[in-house]
């Protein structure tokens, strides 16, 4: 968790001197190939077993739309406020979940579901209370998150109970990153620089914010309940904020601390409580 909050922070620098949706692309391309490298190393099956279908509507979802959302909101919000509404995404799942897969909330779940909202809506709105107005770039964070959280309930209504995740999340991120570079190298200034810097860079998010990170979840989760893992999702935001504070000087606002705590306290209430279910695992890959 805390490499993952860590990883907003160098990819706001590099989007410093890359395109969002280039610098997406290349976070998540690298992630993935490191991860089906793993694989084949461990000598673990590189097939998703979840069917193309999915891998590609994942790939949309939860790479396309969630990563690309996230880098232009680090590049055009912060790293901060990227940091508190990307993870909001677990929030919509748990509510789609409740609507579309029937499962059932407590009465704390719902009250995380409240109080996430609340945060959001602080961490969205700019300006006086009224007339509204909102920051274009928290509300594209929000739909990144929420493209994520439909992508993963209605991935779930088809998986297979003997889906891999750990290679079904590579291979998204793999097409995710391809179609990013692509969209990118068409609708933004192509190419970017590539010196030791930027190179550094991507494999410091693609690495130690992505494929490490992701590997000690599984070993995590081989080793206790899905539920007492998860619980610990709200420490991303916190470390977004607090290292995009003390590295980018991004002092945080009233609004976004009210928003940060809001928000990682929904995570706490939703999650501690979520009961644990395989074929949610496409869901545990936290953003960024």
């Amino acid at each position: 968790m805390l490499a993952w909050g860590a990883a907003y922070v160098p990819s706001a620098w590099l989007v410093e001197t890359w395109p969002p949706l280039g610098a997406a692309g290349a976070r998540l391309g690298v992630a993935g190939v490191v991860l089906l490298g793993a694989l084949v190393v461990l000598r673990q099956p590189l097939l998703p077993r979840a069917g193309l279908a999915t891998v590609v509507w994942l790939a949309l979802t939860q790479s396309v739309l969630f990563y690309g959302a996230t880098f232009w909101g680090i590049e055009h919000g912060g790293a901060g406020l990227a940091a508190v509404l990307a993870n909001t995404d677990p929030l919509f799942v748990a509510a789609l979940a409740s609507v579309l897969l029937g499962e059932l909330l407590t009465r704390r779940q719902w009250l995380g579901l409240v109080v996430g909202l609340v945060g959001a809506t602080v961490v969205v709105w700019h300006g006086p209370i009224w007339p509204p107005a909102v920051s274009g770039a928290a509300l594209i964070v929000v739909g990144g998150a929420f493209a994520w959280s439909v992508g993963t309930v209605v991935a779930t209504r088809g998986m297979r109970a003997d889906a891999n995740p750990v290679a079904l999340a590579a291979w998204q991120m793999v097409l995710g990153g391809a179609v990013l570079l692509t969209v990118g190298g068409v609708g933004e200034e192509w190419p970017p620089p590539v010196g030791a810097r930027e190179v550094a860079l991507i494999l410091g998010v693609a690495v130690v914010g992505g494929a490490i990170p992701f590997a000690l979840f599984y070993m995590a989760l081989a080793r206790g309940t899905a539920v007492q893992v998860s619980t610990w999702f709200f420490l991303i935001p916190v470390v977004g904020v607090l290292s995009a504070w003390a590295l980018l000087g991004e002092q945080p606002t009233l609004q976004l601390v009210v928003g940060l705590a809001a928000v990682s306290v929904a995570l706490w209430l939703v999650l501690a409580e979520r009961a644990p279910r395989e074929e949610l695992l496409v869901d545990s890959t936290p953003p960024l």
